[in-house]
C-alpha cells in the first residue's frame, strides 16, 4: 500500500479505516494459521513438517537409553543348524611336538563353527534342443514341442522376472539401480526395456488375483478408502485404494473425484461399511459411511494452535476417551459400553457442540454487516454436528475402527516409492504398478512370501486370495 492509498483510506472516515484493519487482521490470522500448520493439526505429511520449528508435545525422550537392545528385548540369535550344506574337515596331518603321522588317529575332541553366507551368485543358461526325427519305416517327420513359456531364441527365466519385479515393486528400487544391481551380482547388463517387459509380464499374471480381490472387497463389511497425489510425466494423477486388513487395491486416475471411484469398480453398488475422510466425492455412495477419527483429531489440534478455541480442547479430549473406553472394552472381551457411559459420551458431545456453536453465533457480526468467510474451527464444528452418526459409529459398533489408519499405511508405500525412484514416467508404468503393489500388499497381509508369489504369477498360478479377514 502506498502512502496516497493509506491517505485516501483515513479521509474516507472511520468505518474505510475499521473495514481495512478488520481485513487486515483476518489476513494476518490466516497467514499464522497456514504457518503453524504441520502433521499434527493438519492433513500435511510428515515429511513437509520443519524439524527445525516443530515443538514436540507429551514426547517422551528415549535419550538416556544406550545403543542397542534394552532389557526385556527378546533378541533373535544365529543358531547352528544340525545339517550344514557344506561340512570342512580340519584335522591336524602330524603332531607338532614329535612329528608322528595322525592320519588314523580318532579326535578326542571336536569344536564347530558355522558360517552362513550366500553362494557366488552367476546367471544360469538352460538350453532346450529340440530335435526333429524322422521315422526309417513311413518317412514322418517327429518333434518334441519345447516347453510352455519358451518362446524366443533368449529369454530370461522366471527366477530373474520375479527378482526385477520385486526390486521395483516391493523394495521401490528405481530402474537404473535394477540395471546397476543386477549387473554388480551376476555381471549382466540389464536393458529398461527388458524391465518394462518384466514387469508387464507380471502385471498380466496378477490379473485373476486382482479380480478376486475386488469382488472380496466389494462384498466386504468394511472397506477403507483414500487417495493421494502421484505424479506421471509432471502432472498429478491420483492414487486410489480400497483395502481392508486382508486385502489391497490401488487404482490409478487422472481425476481424484467420483469419476475416478466409479472407474474403480467397488464403491459402486457397496453395501458395507466405508471409512475415509471427508472428501465430498465419497458421500455420493448409498453405503454407510464412518469417518476417520485421526483426521478429526488433527483439525482440533490445527483449531486449539491457531484459534485458541476452548471446546476444540474439550472435544479432543473426549474423543480420545472414548476410543480409550471402547479399546477396555476389548481387553475385557465386551461386545459393547455399557448403556449408561454410551450415554454419559454422547451428551457430552453434545453439549461441547452446543456451547460451541453459540460461541459461534455470538461472535457473529450482526444482520447488515459484511459477512467474512468461516473459520476452520466452525467448519470443522458444523462436520461434527451434521456427521455426528459417522463420526460416532466406533462407539457403538465395535467392528468398526478409529480411524482410516489402514488406507493410510497402504497409501504410505505409494509415496515411499515417488520418494525413492521419483514421478512415474507413463500411465502404463503406473497401472503395472498400481497392480503389481496391490498384488504384493495382499500377500504379505495373508501371510504369503513375496517374491515367491511373483514368480508364481509368472508361472500362471497366481496368489489367490482368502475371503476378508477382519476390517
Amino acid at each position: 500500500m502506498t502512502q496516497a492509498e493509506a491517505e485516501a483510506i483515513y479521509d474516507a472516515g472511520k468505518e474505510a479505516v475499521v473495514a481495512i484493519l478488520l481485513k487486515t487482521d483476518e489476513r494476518i490470522s490466516k497467514l499464522e494459521a497456514r504457518l503453524g500448520m504441520n502433521s499434527t493439526n493438519s492433513s500435511k505429511p510428515p515429511s513437509s513438517d520443519n524439524k527445525l520449528t516443530k515443538k514436540s508435545k507429551d514426547k517422551k525422550s528415549n535419550a538416556k537409553a544406550s545403543r542397542g537392545g534394552q532389557s526385556g528385548h527378546l533378541g533373535k540369535t544365529l543358531m547352528q543348524r544340525e545339517e550344514p550344506d557344506t561340512i570342512e574337515m580340519l584335522r591336524p596331518a602330524v603332531c607338532e611336538a614329535c612329528h608322528h603321522n595322525l592320519a588314523d588317529q580318532k579326535s578326542s575332541k571336536m569344536i564347530k563353527r558355522q558360517v552362513f553366507d550366500t553362494p557366488s551368485l552367476a546367471l544360469t543358461v538352460t538350453e532346450y534342443q529340440s530335435h526333429t526325427l524322422i521315422c526309417p519305416c513311413c518317412q514322418h517327420k517327429n518333434s518334441t514341442a519345447f516347453p510352455k513359456g519358451i518362446n524366443a531364441p533368449t529369454q530370461y527365466g522366471v527366477n530373474l522376472q520375479s527378482f526385477v519385479g520385486y526390486l521395483s515393486t516391493h523394495q521401490m528400487v528405481p530402474y537404473e539401480r535394477i540395471s546397476e544391481l543386477i549387473e554388480d551380482l551376476f555381471g549382466h547388463q540389464l536393458s529398461k526395456g527388458s524391465i518394462i517387459t518384466m514387469l508387464h509380464k507380471i502385471h498380466e499374471g496378477c490379473e485373476k488375483s486382482e479380480a478376486q480381490i475386488k469382488t472380496l472387497l466389494h462384498q466386504g463389511d468394511l472397506l477403507h478408502c483414500d487417495e493421494t497425489g502421484m505424479r506421471i510425466k509432471g502432472r498429478l494423477h491420483w492414487m486410489h485404494v480400497a483395502s481392508s486388513a486382508a486385502l489391497t487395491y490401488y487404482h490409478l486416475s487422472a481425476s481424484r473425484g467420483r469419476e475416478a471411484m466409479d472407474a474403480m469398480g467397488i464403491l459402486s453398488g457397496y453395501r458395507g461399511n466405508a471409512i475415509h475422510d471427508h472428501w465430498s466425492a465419497y458421500k455420493h455412495y448409498d453405503c454407510a459411511h464412518t469417518f476417520c477419527n485421526a483426521h478429526h483429531l488433527r483439525e482440533l489440534q490445527g483449531v486449539i494452535d491457531t484459534e485458541q478455541r476452548y471446546w476444540a480442547t474439550l472435544m479432543h479430549r473426549l474423543v480420545l476417551r472414548m476410543n480409550k473406553e471402547v479399546n477396555q472394552a476389548l481387553i475385557e472381551s465386551k461386545t459393547s459400553l455399557s448403556p449408561p457411559l454410551l450415554k454419559e459420551l454422547e451428551d457430552q458431545y453434545d453439549t461441547i457442540t452446543s456451547d460451541a456453536l453459540r460461541l459461534y453465533q455470538k461472535m457473529a457480526p450482526p444482520k447488515g454487516q459484511s459477512r467474512h468467510k468461516q473459520s476452520k474451527g466452525k467448519n470443522l464444528l458444523d462436520r461434527l454436528i451434521r456427521y455426528k452418526t459417522e463420526t460416532l459409529r466406533f462407539m457403538y459398533d465395535f467392528r468398526v475402527p478409529f480411524t482410516n489408519n489402514q488406507a493410510e499405511r497402504d497409501l504410505r508405500m505409494i509415496k515411499v516409492k515417488e520418494k525413492i525412484s521419483g514421478t512415474l514416467a507413463s500411465q502404463r508404468g503406473g497401472a503395472y504398478f498400481a497392480r503389481i503393489r496391490g498384488y504384493i500388499s495382499t500377500v504379505k497381509k495373508q501371510g504369503g512370501r513375496v517374491l515367491e508369489e511373483l514368480r508364481n504369477a509368472l508361472l500362471g498360478r497366481p496368489f489367490m486370495p482368502r475371503g476378508v479377514v477382519g476390517c
